[in-house]
Parts: C-alpha cells; sequence; structure tokens
C-alpha cells in the first residue's frame, strides 16, 4: 500500500487481494471506535473459540480487520459501532453461512472428487449486490474480509481458487492445521470482497460423495440493519 492506514501495528503485514488494482478509499477510525474496535474484536474472538490457540490466531490479523473496517466505514458512509452497532452504523461479526450459502450452515455435500463449487460459481457467484433475501439481501450493507479459512471436518479441501469481480487468481495449495477448536487454514493473501462486489471460490477435493464444512474465517462488515433480526436480512 502506498500509505500506511491509521491504527495499524504492522501495516506490511497487510496483503491483500480484492479484484481490483487500484486501493479503495478508506476513513479513519477516530480514538473511540478505535477503543470500541479493539475491545470488540477481543469479544467476537472469545466468543467464537474456547481455547486459546485458536483465539490468539484469530487476533493476530488485527491489523488486517481494522483495515478492512476502515474501509468499510468510507464504502458505507457510516460510523463504526463495534460487535453491537446502530442501525446506520458498520458493525462487525463473524462470517454468517446465510451471506455466503443462503444456508444456516456451512456444511455441504461434494458428489465427486476434483475441482468443485465451494462459496458460489462463475454461473452464479455471491454478489454482495443482490437484493434477494436467499442471499440476505445485503446490497449497499456488506463487506467481507478473511485472511484464513477454517474447516469444522477434517478438511478435504487440498487446493482452492478465487474469482473476485474481474479478477482470476492463482490457485493456493492447503494445509489445514488442528486447533482446539477448528482446522484453521492461513491464505497466502486475505480476501477482501468490496461493497456490492462479486465472488466464487472453486475448491479441489479429496475423495467422492463426502461432507465438508470449510468456512471462511473472518468478518462481516455491515451497517446494522443487516445484523438486527432474522426479519432484517
Amino acid at each position: 500500500m502506498a500509505e500506511a492506514p491509521p491504527g495499524l501495528i504492522r501495516p506490511g503485514e497487510v496483503s491483500v487481494i480484492m479484484g481490483r488494482t487500484t486501493e479503495p478509499e478508506y476513513e479513519a477510525l477516530d480514538d473511540e471506535e478505535l477503543h470500541v474496535f479493539d475491545t470488540d474484536l477481543a469479544k467476537l474472538a472469545g466468543s467464537f473459540f474456547r481455547a486459546r490457540d485458536a483465539f490468539s490466531i484469530f487476533l493476530e490479523d488485527r491489523d488486517l480487520y481494522l483495515y478492512a473496517a476502515q474501509i468499510a466505514k468510507a464504502q458505507l458512509n457510516a460510523g463504526f459501532g463495534g460487535a453491537v452497532p446502530g442501525g446506520n452504523e458498520v458493525g462487525m461479526q463473524f462470517i454468517r453461512p446465510k451471506t455466503i450459502l443462503g444456508a444456516n450452515h456451512w456444511f455441504q455435500s461434494i458428489t465427486s472428487a476434483g475441482w468443485n463449487n465451494i462459496f458460489g460459481s462463475a454461473a452464479s457467484p455471491i454478489d454482495l449486490s443482490t437484493t434477494s433475501t436467499t442471499y440476505g439481501n445485503p446490497q449497499n450493507r456488506v463487506l467481507l474480509v478473511f485472511p484464513k479459512l477454517g474447516d469444522f471436518t477434517v478438511p478435504k479441501v487440498q487446493e482452492v481458487w478465487f474469482h473476485i469481480g474481474p479478477t482470476a487468481y492463482p490457485i493456493w495449495p492447503l494445509p489445514f492445521w488442528f486447533q482446539t477448536d477448528v482446522w484453521i487454514h492461513t491464505l497466502p493473501y486475505a480476501v477482501i470482497i468490496p461493497k456490492n462486489e462479486r465472488f466464487y471460490m472453486r475448491g479441489n477435493v479429496l475423495g467422492a460423495a463426502t461432507q465438508i464444512a470449510t468456512f471462511p474465517l473472518g468478518l462481516c462488515l455491515c451497517l446494522g440493519s443487516y445484523m438486527t433480526g432474522s426479519d432484517q436480512e
């Protein structure tokens, strides 16, 4: 990045792909928002991970999440409200399967070995500009950021291939490591899906007719109106 966004501790470690070559606009969090960000990020990690190992692995990406929050503040034109935002503030929560799969869980059945569509497809990508309730009606309200993939089962996806907006990225191998709570893989570059962008991910799957539970381990940065109540998605 040409200039490090304010508030980052290790800006050189913020390496991302987002389907574009130009850096998006971002707006710094003020001192109060930054305090809320750091406090709530730790609370979110503690609510999701029971053990210290996975908790620490999630928090090591603090700078990336802060950078994405600054992009969200600019793109959504709203102040930052943390994990419990007002309806017109930018909030943050773990990425939910509803946003990615239009489902209530991450478990999927794969009917054949080899390359499969894991999140979206070329014909039907995950579309943050959609107004379809199938994918949580996120238009103008949602950004995604994930530096890692997780898995709730023994991982069967051995390689992945991302396509974001008009850009296809190289195939990456996935050596997962087991933590107390979950299997985790760190991607070579973190993935940021800006407001109203489209993406899909294909995975090279071991074995046939097997169940997978691979998920993007990161945050949904969204307006509070997207987070409040099952009928508000």
